[in-house]
């Protein structure tokens, strides 16, 4: 049953400063979202229950992975640091370096490394402790993100650029799915991706490009969100889209379908009333379906998901 809209914005937290990543786990049902600068990780429950607000002597904050309810992943700059113990005395260990970015998944236990060297580190939890697993690239990867199944991967092949699915927590295995993608995606470095839907994109391009998934075939369409993308999240067949003018916006499979070459028309927006600009969001579906975004207000806003 396909999303109908958009509801019921909401600030759950503030962390007084722009908001650079998002990342959730599925149990215990959490979603973490770090601040640059003062460096800060708030804890939301999904349900029921209090938040936790960390404070990081980092220098900043850019990204960040849920590896268990008290083991949280932050990348600052170059470096990745684990927030041992959240929710008592947390404390930072440096457990990797070298780092571009770095990818969660929502079932924990595991996170992705891609390192300037163009390869990778699996991050994993060990009993109380983190543990890194450097680990050789299939290609030029150039951006990921990882699934509760699936690992994809942006990766440069002569001519252009391919997205491939990979069967499980890194891009090792053998790809199980890959699609070429239209020449206009080589300038897109956002990625985030679904079961059925995945999108390219790039902060303040209005375009973007699409990857269905459907009867096991993998097929590429580009869109025009008819304003500029500051950020953007898939689940199942639609896509959330947060704009520069405070506004979040959903157009689901049906529209996505009809879409030509022109703007598309949401199938339905709404504003936030926040403080500054969506920077960053994802999809939860734990009992209810919610928006998560990160403003560069420093905010942090539930919105409501309902289906039809």
């Amino acid at each position: 049953m396909p999303y109908k809209s958009l509801s019921a914005p909401r600030r759950v937290e503030a962390l007084d400063a722009d908001v650079r990543g998002a990342a959730a786990i599925d149990n215990p049902g959490l979603v973490a979202m770090v601040s640059a600068a003062p460096a800060r990780l708030a804890v939301v429950p999904i349900g029921s229950g209090t938040n936790k607000t960390v404070n990081l002597s980092l220098g900043q904050a850019d990204e960040v992975a849920m590896l268990s309810r008290d083991v949280a992943l932050v990348r600052s700059e170059n470096e990745v640091w684990a927030v041992l113990d959240i929710h008592h005395r947390a404390k930072l260990e440096r457990v990797a370096s070298d780092v571009r970015s770095l990818h969660g998944r929502s079932t924990g236990e595991h996170a992705l490394a891609l390192t300037w060297d163009g390869n990778a580190i699996q991050l994993s939890l060990a009993g109380n402790e983190v543990e890194a697993r450097p680990f050789v690239l299939r290609g030029s990867v150039k951006v990921a993100d990882v699934g509760p199944v699936d690992t994809t991967v942006v990766v440069e092949v002569p001519g252009g650029l391919e997205l491939r699915l990979h069967p499980g927590a890194t891009p090792e295995p053998g790809a199980n799915g890959r699609v070429g993608l239209p020449a206009e995606a080589k300038k897109f470095d956002r990625l985030s991706s679904g079961n059925a839907l995945h999108v390219l994109y790039k902060k303040g391009d209005s375009a973007a490009c699409l990857v269905t998934q459907r009867g096991g075939r993998l097929a590429t369409k580009m869109v025009d969100a008819g304003v500029p993308i500051t950020c953007a999240a898939v689940s199942e067949t639609s896509l959330v889209v947060g704009f520069g003018d405070g506004r979040v916006a959903l157009f689901d499979g049906a529209t996505l379908d009809a879409a030509g070459g022109g703007p598309m028309t949401p199938t339905h927006s709404v504003s936030l009333g926040a403080r500054g600009e969506p920077t960053t969001m994802l999809i939860t579906n734990k009992g209810s379906a919610w928006v998560w975004v990160g403003t560069s207000g420093g905010e942090v806003i539930r919105v409501s998901l309902p289906r039809k």
